[in-house]
């Protein structure tokens, strides 16, 4: 994590000198003469925030700038002795717990953490999430679902893939009886459900909460996206972003896609310097793979060879294989779609437990 360290008294600053060696990069703010102004900064760039001061002046200094629960970073508070860490703030999807932890163990202090689900030493879906590479679609309804975890109520998976199904069972194991799996919302809707977890690529295969009981249960689904899919983008030169976008959405929706389950995209190494290409990835914030004519030639084309991509690439298809290599498979998952001056194809990444 990015950190940033703040303290205020002379102890303070004396046990911040010591336990901040150990932490690769930490920025360091003793006695900061605008704490307020450094405290904003930092929450912007940094992401987590360890304050060796009193828990109040954290609480006010924060207040007027914290966003929500997928966006604030992992706030830590401890006493100038280090006798407590106190995870304040983004426990779970910040990582303020692990953080408190840590740092507990650093200066032999005793770790403070007040979530239910850690008190009770339950799984919650922030956990889940982060184990298996999850997106989070709507991070409103986690609390209904730990709720329902915490206070014992059925919980129901539906999960799509089978070894992903597996292994998050076996991930929960025994500590809640109330946990069912299944593979398809059919099965799942037949059954009385507090909460119900969706994890699935798809759209069409997200139940609505209709058949959920009245009152909390009603509200009670979470959908979860699997971060495995690779688009694999080939464009011609002089592409705009304007098109590269209008296809890579329109495939996307054709074949109900969620746009959380994209990973990265994909391409040839000769459209490194595609601005239309380039543009769309840094403004969708998506990592790109590029690969010789040489590594995509030795990846199946399943919709076949294509001259004129030879002729202007030295490879019979760049879209395609491209997906198939970022994403470790030989299984196309959509095949070649072209649209305009621009190619999509997507590769789902095999499930590794």
């Amino acid at each position: 994590m990015n950190l940033a360290i703040f303290a205020l008294t002379k102890n303070g600053i004396k046990l911040a000198g010591t336990f901040s060696k150990k932490i690769d990069n930490a920025a360091l703010f003793t006695n900061p003469i605008d704490f307020k102004q450094d405290v904003k900064r930092a929450f912007k760039r940094h992401d987590g925030l360890i304050f060796i001061t009193a828990a109040g002046i954290v609480v006010r200094t924060i207040a007027p700038i914290l966003k929500s629960k997928a966006e604030d970073p992992a706030i830590v508070v401890m006493d100038e002795k280090g006798k407590y860490v106190i995870s304040l703030l983004s426990g779970h999807l910040g990582g303020a717990n692990n953080l408190a932890r840590e740092i507990a163990k650093m200066v032999g202090g005793q770790s403070v953490i007040t979530t239910a689900t850690d008190v009770n030493k339950l799984p919650c879906i922030e956990d889940i999430a982060d184990r298996f590479n999850l997106a989070i679609e709507d991070f409103n309804k986690i609390k209904i679902v730990n709720s329902a975890i915490v206070n014992g109520r059925p919980v129901v998976f539906v999960v799509d893939d089978a070894k992903r199904r597996k292994a998050i069972k076996r991930f929960l194991g025994s500590r809640v009886q109330g946990f069912k799996f299944y593979k398809s919302a059919v099965q799942a809707l037949k059954n009385k459900i507090d909460a119900l977890v969706v994890i699935t690529n798809k759209w069409q295969d997200t139940p609505s909460p209709s058949p959920l009981p009245r009152g909390e249960g009603r509200k009670g689904r979470v959908i979860l996206r699997p971060r495995d899919l690779v688009v694999g983008i080939g464009c011609d030169r002089g592409v705009k972003l304007k098109e590269v976008e209008g296809a890579y959405f329109s495939v996307l929706k054709k074949w109900d896609v969620s746009l959380l389950s994209v990973r990265n995209i994909a391409s040839i190494d000769v459209k490194k310097d595609e601005k239309g290409l380039l543009r769309f990835a840094k403004k969708y914030n998506l990592k790109i793979d590029f690969y010789s004519k040489d590594e995509l030639a030795d990846m199946p084309l399943p919709s076949g060879f294509s001259k004129f991509v030879m002729g202007k690439v030295g490879v019979g298809g760049v879209c395609e294989p491209a997906a198939l290599k970022s994403a470790g498979t030989k299984k196309i998952w959509i095949r070649k779609q072209k649209i305009g001056r621009v190619t999509i194809a997507a590769a789902k990444a095999p499930f590794v437990s």
